[in-house]
């Protein structure tokens, strides 16, 4: 009996099939063409969010420059985004621009009593 349903792992090779045409030189003896990156990206696009990335290297049991390198590619593929959450960001920028606002307001307001 054979499989119907048509299998995208690994994910990333999948959706983006050109980053893993050209062979990157990394290690003097290795043979080219003979790393695969495509489960290390799966990887990484699942726990961008919640992991580091030295905590990502000693999971896979990888180099962490192999990883950060790596999220470079995805990230410049437009596959990662920021890590941080930009709008709490811009969010809290205005809180504080509004608190000092409102600090400056109650001096006024003690010079006119």
């Amino acid at each position: 009996m054979t499989n119907s349903t048509p299998t995208t792992r690994p994910v990333v090779k999948s959706m983006k099939p050109h980053l893993y045409v050209q062979h990157t030189f990394h290690m003097k003896r290795a043979r080219n063409y003979t790393y695969n990156y495509a489960i290390m990206d799966d990887y990484i696009l699942q726990n961008w969010r919640t992991s580091s990335n030295k905590a990502m290297a000693e999971e896979l049991n990888e180099y962490q420059n192999r990883i950060e390198y790596r999220v470079q590619v995805l990230k410049a593929s437009g596959l990662l985004g920021m890590k941080r959450n930009m709008e709490r960001g811009k969010l809290q920028r205005q809180r504080k621009v509004m608190v000092t606002r409102l600090k400056e307001i109650d001096a006024e307001l003690k010079g006119v009593v």
